[in-house]
């Protein structure tokens, strides 16, 4: 009577056992709808996260019994209404032979073309479309609450069939289940994929049998007779994730959700995955109960499954802009401004170009192109003018020295992601700087050999300058697509003097009344020149 089955399902409801509640409320329904009992319905799916479910149980509430309904019965389902809305998102499947099975989680959701969208509770889900002929498609999904997900599910025709005959031994008509579609009512006979195939028979109330395993032969039709009996129980099995297998009692029935119906008794659930701990368990199922078992995976650390797969070679350029700051010069210049002298940070710029390949481990080779400019400004550095013949007028001088190079060199590189999304780049560059370095001499004061002061104006020298540089560099990168990325970093170019270019002494500058004379020989630059470049650049790989 439906009665009884209400007053088990408020017993349960009131010791919050939700799917013992489900189970009885549904099977009232069967025998009576009434709006208490598809109100409890929809607590009850609500409440096991089958908010998609919930959401149509309670629209058919208000569509059905609106008139009968509470006032306060109606408020509060048209609350969880707008609640649920806010937890279901929309899948579409496209693509489809017509008449294909579309199941979602193991429950049959219909056939192609679709009349409409599905509902689906957000979260991971698996899709499955079938039709005898073809290959099964099967994809994972994630779903987002109020959002549209769309999924292109084309068959191919198989290119290798058997045959599988289905029948139940006193003829009776019970429906054929493959792989958890319906395929038609027994006896049937139909093509299928070569291997292992899951069948079961349904039939009204517990009529049925349980799940078992035929295997399919090429060019071959096999004959499967089954017995149908009592099952006084059922199972839901939610697997995590939602992509594994599922065995009962060491048959495969699936991917993802299954429910169904088993005899009364004991059974083990066996659920594994890649990439995770398989895990089984003994489920004790009585009669007229439902059990839900929840199975959520450890993942295993040592399966490969997690490691990255490896990405194919590929063509990538990189250019980069930034600031060049220095310390010093060095030098016989910038390295004897101490005391009163006022040094100025060298400051100064750089563009570079990267090209090369990169494998799929991360290591990259190539070739880089540039141009860099740097200068310093030096105040009051002491110095003196050598008259002809006569002792040294001393003073001081305001120097600005400017190194102006091309680059050109090669470099390799490592990349270690960071995240998913924020890779990090290592780069090591050497190479050559050919160019040339100047040092602009102005505000010059000196004193000359009888006391008396004098003035210099500008005067400079531009000498050749070649460098040998090692590059150490490291950056992050920001996806902007697919290809193209927006990056950022630092780079310490260590530039090693090969010239070793000096102020050319053969240059004569006015001595006061000391007449003519000339600045001593002085090297513009150290043999080791250290800078720091920050910078922002632009990467694009070419796949």
């Amino acid at each position: 009577m439906a009665v009884d089955h209400f007053v088990k399902a408020r017993a349960f409801y009131e010791r919050r056992e939700w799917s013992r509640a489900l189970a009885e409320y549904l099977a009232a329904r069967q025998l009576y709808a009434s709006w208490a009992a598809t109100s409890g319905a929809a607590v009850c799916l609500k409440q096991l996260g089958r908010h998609d479910e919930a959401l149509e149980m309670f629209e058919e509430l208000l569509r059905s019994f609106s008139l009968r309904l509470p006032a306060a019965a109606k408020e509060a389902a048209q609350l969880q209404l707008d609640e649920l809305r806010q937890l279901v998102g929309i899948l579409e499947v496209d693509g489809a032979e017509p008449g294909a099975l579309i199941a979602i989680d193991g429950r049959h959701r219909g056939e192609a073309p679709l009349p409409g969208p599905l509902r689906l509770t957000s979260g991971s889900h698996w899709v499955r479309v079938f039709k005898e002929g073809f290959e099964p498609f099967e994809q994972r999904i994630e779903v987002a609450g109020d959002r549209l997900v769309r999924v292109r599910a084309r068959l191919r025709p198989l290119a290798r069939m058997g045959r599988l005959r289905v029948m139940e031994r006193e003829g009776r008509p019970l429906e054929v289940v493959v792989d958890g579609s319906v395929m038609a009512t027994a006896p049937w006979e139909g093509l299928l994929a070569p291997g292992e195939h899951t069948v079961a028979l349904r039939g009204a109330g517990r009529l049925g049998s349980p799940p078992v395993q035929v295997d399919v032969e090429v060019d071959r039709t096999v004959p499967l007779t089954l017995s149908a009996e009592e099952l006084a129980a059922s199972l839901r099995v939610e697997p995590v994730p939602v992509n594994a297998t599922v065995a009962i009692d060491g048959v495969t029935v699936g991917r993802g959700v299954w429910e169904g119906r088993l005899r009364a008794g004991a059974h083990r659930v066996e659920v594994a995955a890649p990439g995770f701990l398989p895990e089984s368990r003994r489920v004790v199922l009585a009669r007229d109960q439902t059990e839900v078992a929840s199975v959520a995976l450890d993942r295993d650390p040592s399966s490969p499954f997690w490691r990255r797969p490896a990405r194919p070679t590929r063509f990538v350029v990189e250019a980069v802009a930034g600031a060049v700051l220095a310390p010093s010069f060095g030098g016989e210049v910038a390295g004897t401004c101490v005391g009163a002298c006022k040094a100025a940070l060298g400051i100064g710029g750089s563009a570079v170009l990267h090209a090369g390949y990169e494998v799929g481990v991360g290591f990259g080779f190539g070739v880089s192109a540039g141009y860099l400019a740097l200068s310093q400004r030096l105040y009051g550095r002491p110095t003196k003018v050598i008259p002809i013949g006569l002792p040294p007028n001393r003073g001081t001088v305001e120097d600005r020295l400017a190194l102006r190079s091309a680059l050109l060199g090669g470099w390799i590189s490592f990349a270690l992601p960071l995240s998913e999304r924020l890779p990090l780049h290592f780069r090591l560059g050497v190479g050559t700087m050919t160019g040339a370095l100047v040092d602009e001499r102005t505000h010059g004061a000196f004193r000359a050999s009888g006391g008396k002061m004098y003035e210099l104006g500008l005067f400079a020298q531009k000498h050749p300058a070649f460098f040998f540089h090692v590059t150490p560099e490291v950056r992050i990168g920001v996806p902007l697509g697919r290809q193209l990325q927006l990056t950022a970093g630092i780079a310490v170019p260590v530039l090693v003097d090969v010239e070793r270019p000096a102020w050319d002494a053969g240059q004569a500058v006015p001595a006061g009344e000391d007449g003519r004379g000339a600045f001593p020989v002085e090297r513009l630059a150290g043999p080791v020149l250290i800078a720091v470049a920050p910078g922002i650049g632009a990467r694009y790989e070419f796949h």
